[in-house]
């Protein structure tokens, strides 16, 4: 997610800041340096060209006089104040600058500010707790760009994010002004996925406000709530831990077979991993009549060492061949009827 050109792009957005404030006295300081060479032109002991002049004013500037202490008051005062004057002002300006500049920490505001305005299309993610570092790490598997939010300032997973160049910025919801930090505007998505159903609701909303088309996910643990709110405000999918689970850990206490299991338009669907057994009628079949025979899915279908996602609806399924199915319970059943399992 880290590339030379995103870094060198955030670098001029992060500079931003400091050069503004760093003009002032930059243009502050040029004007004393041709004010005093206009007096050091006109007031020195011994005629000056102007230039020389004005490097003498620079040179007392930076506390090296390159002439002789003068006799009139005004240029005698000067040899004492712009010593001060470069010392307290801009040396101090110029050392802000370096800090500000060269010493940032990746985990600030404004750094996180800058990476974010780099993204386009990006992900917005809200937490990085167990459940959000999952998501992370699905999203880095993906190739897609995203931005963290995180409230607690000492979470273990920030060094997985840093690792993948993902930027987070430490913060909660209420902050005014944090969804502007990520580059909202630009993002796809936001998924919500704390601990905090309260928390989650409000950034889905604020996301909204500034966004109407925004795509939201959302993480909710009670589960009637996550159903009015999908269908109330139209979130475009509210999940509840509740919600997720049930399907799964009933249809896996039923079936040692089933790996997965989830609902589509109200229908359930399984994931399941069968074996053929040798002699059995789905040994004697092939792909392409187990698919319409049955109307399910063959994911993948392994021999030996090697795994076939999709197979070919010619290829015949040979004893030891482990098949992966999507289907309803129903047919999973005759399935294993088939197989004799």
């Amino acid at each position: 997610m880290r590339s030379r050109r995103r870094i060198f792009k955030a670098w001029l957005f992060y500079l931003r800041k400091p050069i503004r404030e760093f003009l002032p006295l930059f243009f502050g300081a040029i004007a004393i340096v041709l004010a005093g060479g206009v007096g050091f032109y006109y007031l020195y002991d011994e005629p000056l060209p102007f230039s020389e002049a004005v490097w003498l004013t620079f040179a007392l500037l930076t506390g090296e006089p390159v002439r002789d202490w003068p006799s009139h008051w005004l240029l005698e005062v000067l040899h004492y104040l712009l010593p001060l004057l470069g010392l307290v002002v801009v040396l101090d300006g110029l050392v802000r600058f370096s800090v500000y500049a060269f010493r940032r920490d990746e985990m600030s505001p404004e750094w996180v500010k800058a990476m974010a305005s780099t993204f386009k299309n990006h992900v917005i993610l809200f937490g990085l707790g167990k459940v959000g570092l999952r998501v992370l790490q699905q999203l880095v598997a993906l190739k897609q760009q995203a931005v963290v939010i995180e409230k607690d300032p000492h979470c273990p997973n920030f060094a997985y994010a840093r690792n993948h160049g993902v930027p987070v910025r430490v913060g909660t919801a209420r902050e005014e002004g944090i969804l502007d930090e990520v580059n909202v505007r630009e993002a796809c998505s936001v998924i919500c996925c704390t601990d905090d159903d309260l928390a989650n609701l409000e950034l889905a909303i604020d996301a909204r406000k500034i966004r109407p088309d925004m795509r939201v996910v959302l993480r909710m643990y009670d589960q009637e709530l996550a159903e009015k709110i999908r269908d109330t405000m139209n979130i475009h999918l509210a999940f509840s831990t509740a919600m997720l689970s049930a399907p799964l850990f009933a249809t896996a206490s039923l079936d040692a077979a089933v790996i997965n299991s989830f609902y589509v338009d109200g229908r359930l669907l399984v994931v399941a991993r069968i074996t053929a057994a040798a002699g059995t009628k789905l040994c004697s079949m092939a792909i392409g009549e187990l698919v319409r025979t049955y109307s399910l899915v063959v994911v993948s279908q392994k021999r030996g060492d090697g795994a076939m996602f999709h197979p070919p609806l010619e290829n015949t399924i040979e004893p030891g061949d482990i098949l992966t199915l999507e289907c309803d319970p129903v047919t999973l059943r005759e399935i294993h009827a088939l197989n004799r399992t």
